[in-house]
């Protein structure tokens, strides 16, 4: 079922679904209810922490909101090559993305993901550790639009599709779009929520943060 856009969406708000880190295989999978979510109207962020142990040949979930094969916002899916592959419906395309084909994981090892989508801004981002490496930009604005359900989140094993091997961390949804510097914010740690939500200079703002840091550990 499609989202009522008329729902009053919360202020500013996450919630962490998985904090440590925790073993995934192609028959796990947590459920969480729509009800559990923070209220979401047109805007909505997903960030993680991925580890890969192992890969086959199919396509595995990493999450999927919906019951549906024709409701997937938002999804990701890792490919047979271990690329993500960031889904989601829109107006007259269920399962429109986009394929990061240069962007391929290697197992044993951690990686920060964030998934950031707007209807307001008719757009859709991923990141990777931090930097910005795909986007997906509607072309018919007055008409498209990205459709949100009320169904339930996977993590791991869908319905329809095993899931992927290995473990996910600090695995938070948000109830609006994180700009470049709260995804930063995200990765090193920190709370976005408590931004100010300024888009410039996100590198500058990083670097800051972390030389911040380190003064602090010498004195």
């Amino acid at each position: 079922m499609r989202i009522n856009n008329n729902m009053k969406q919360e202020q500013r708000k996450y919630r962490e679904l998985i904090t440590e880190p925790t073993i995934f295989t192609p028959e796990h999978n947590r459920i969480i209810s729509h009800a559990e979510l923070p209220v979401v109207k047109n805007e909505l962020s997903i960030t993680l922490k991925i580890y890969l142990e192992s890969h086959g040949t199919e396509w595995y979930t990493v999450f999927y909101k919906g019951r549906a094969e024709n409701s997937r916002t938002p999804a990701l899916w890792l490919n047979p090559n271990k690329i993500p592959c960031p889904r989601f419906s829109i107006t007259g395309n269920f399962d429109a993305g986009i394929n990061m084909n240069d962007y391929e994981f290697l197992l044993n090892r951690w990686y920060h993901i964030a998934y950031t989508l707007s209807n307001p801004d008719k757009r859709m981002n991923y990141y990777i550790d931090g930097e910005w490496v795909g986007s997906f930009s509607m072309t018919n604005i007055q008409v498209e639009s990205f459709i949100f359900n009320d169904g339930p989140l996977y993590i791991g094993k869908h319905l329809d599709w095993k899931g992927f091997t290995g473990q996910i961390s600090n695995f938070r949804y948000y109830n609006f779009r994180l700009s470049h510097n709260e995804v930063l914010m995200d990765y090193s740690g920190e709370d976005p929520t408590k931004h100010n939500n300024n888009d410039e200079s996100p590198k500058k703002s990083f670097v800051g943060s972390t030389i911040g840091f380190f003064f602090g550990m010498m004195v």
